[in-house]
């Protein structure tokens, strides 16, 4: 008895198709049994190592297409870059200013905001706020302040070290004056 595909029902095409299937599901998962002892799929080692070089290389080329397409432009893209104030209804209000300009007025007025005696605006301080000096004024007062104590301290700790050796010298010499002094006799009766 000879037996050909189409008895069996299926074409070489649809055969093929199930040996591929086949092939492709024993290489990328695998079968396991879970808690309960029933069958269940996962990935094998293989397919986990596969989609970790697939995902390297399309991060890689990204990343390259970026570095040759995007960030050259991004420089020229913000040093072109306009803003302009809108209303609440989004209609142009004031003139357009480039960015590095707007930067600098930002950080002008963040220098120029008056602070309390400890840093802070009124909008951190609140309630009995009284803006006494500028942010410059105070964060340059901070530093002198910040550098004048550390020299202090290391001032002092020169000192202090220099002091204590002296001290210990001048003892250690004065007990060698008064042992050489002494004169120790022992008499026997």
């Amino acid at each position: 008895m000879n037996i050909d595909l189409a008895a069996l029902g299926f074409t070489k095409e649809e055969l093929q198709d199930r040996v591929i299937d086949q092939i492709v599901e024993s290489v990328m998962y695998g079968r396991y049994a879970d808690e309960d002892g029933d069958e269940t799929f996962r990935d094998s080692r293989f397919k986990q190592e596969l989609d970790k070089r697939v995902q390297n290389r399309i991060d890689d080329t990204i990343n390259a297409m970026a570095e040759k397409y995007i960030l050259p432009n991004v420089s020229q893209y913000i040093e072109t870059l306009t803003l302009q104030e809108t209303n609440q209804w989004g209609e142009k209000k004031g003139k357009a200013v480039s960015f590095v300009e707007y930067l600098v007025q930002r950080a002008q007025a963040y220098m120029q905001e008056e602070v309390n005696s400890s840093g802070k605006t009124r909008a951190e301080d609140g309630y009995g706020f009284s803006g006494k000096q500028t942010r410059i004024t105070y964060l340059i007062h901070q530093h002198l302040h910040y550098s004048i104590e550390t020299a202090m301290k290391e001032s002092l700790a020169v000192a202090t070290g220099e002091i204590a050796k002296g001290i210990h010298e001048t003892a250690r010499h004065k007990l060698n004056e008064i042992a050489a002094s002494l004169k120790v006799t022992v008499n026997t009766k």
